[in-house]
Parts: structure tokens; sequence; C-alpha cells
């Protein structure tokens, strides 16, 4: 979409630079509300399809899975995770002076309210809702990101 509100068509899209690297499996999806519906449903399938193919950085994803034992050590050199989670756990990292105790993570994302649309939910929701912790040392989205839209800050 350009500035002036024109569309693009989903043929032109499949020619750019960010539609190749999602087919490859070299780019995680994170789309915003300005995103063209049919963009993003063909953008989304390109990442489904990428997945399922283990193409790319899907082999070694833990967005889903789960990023354990998470300091900054880990999260800069072993997980590979969506940038967007990645930032929020490496802000959160160091803002708590090295420990790597996740408890209050989910409480920082309410604080940072990063607001977003789960797709197949229809749910309006914040970030923190779609992250669980468990055991206090292990962090995934509970969605894959190809559902989830977020709002332009």
């Amino acid at each position: 979409m350009g500035d002036s509100g024109e569309s693009v068509s989903v043929d032109a899209m499949k020619q750019t630079v960010n539609y190749h690297q999602l087919t490859a499996g070299m780019a995680y999806p994170t789309f915003y509300r300005n995103l063209f519906l049919d963009l993003r449903k063909a953008m989304a399938d390109a990442v489904v399809h990428a997945r399922g193919a283990q193409k790319g950085l899907w082999p070694k994803d833990v967005t889903t899975t789960g990023a354990k034992h998470v300091d900054l050590d880990s999260l800069t050199g072993d997980s590979v995770l969506m940038p967007k989670l990645f930032r929020r756990l490496a802000d959160y990292l160091i803002l708590n002076d090295g420990s790597s105790s996740l408890a209050g993570f989910r409480a920082y994302l309410e604080q940072r309210d990063d607001r977003l649309f789960i797709i197949s939910t229809g749910q309006s929701t914040g970030f923190g809702t779609v992250v669980d912790v468990s055991n206090g040392n292990t962090v995934k989205l509970t969605t894959p990101p190809e559902d989830l839209v977020f709002d332009e800050k």
C-alpha cells in the first residue's frame, strides 16, 4: 500500500523481497492492521507452507514450542524467535539487571501494552495474553505469528 492509499495486488506483492523471504522461511510474519486482508492472507499461507516444509529458520524456531532457560546469552546465541518476542525478552532481561527470572515478564508485557488482534478467535487483546511463561524459565507464543495482527503505535 502506498502513501496515497492505493492497494497493491496479490500478484504484485508476490514479486516482493518480503514475500520471497517468507516463502523461503527466511523471515517471520509480523502483520499490522493497515495491511490489506488479501495480502496478509497470501503472506500467511506462504509462512504456513514454509514452516510445513521446514524451510529456512523454521527447523530451529522455538517461538511456539518454547525458548528454555532464557537469559541474554541464550537469547542472542541459541534462540530463534519471532523478532517482536525476541525484542521484548531482550528489553526485559536488560531491565531485570542480569537476572534470568521470567517471573515478571508477562506483567512487563502488560505494561508495554502492545495491542493485537487474534485472527482465529476474533479477539482484540494485548501481546501478553498470547505469551506463556512456564517453569519460570521457558517462554513461548501460544498463537502462531501469522495468526496475529498488531496495532500500529
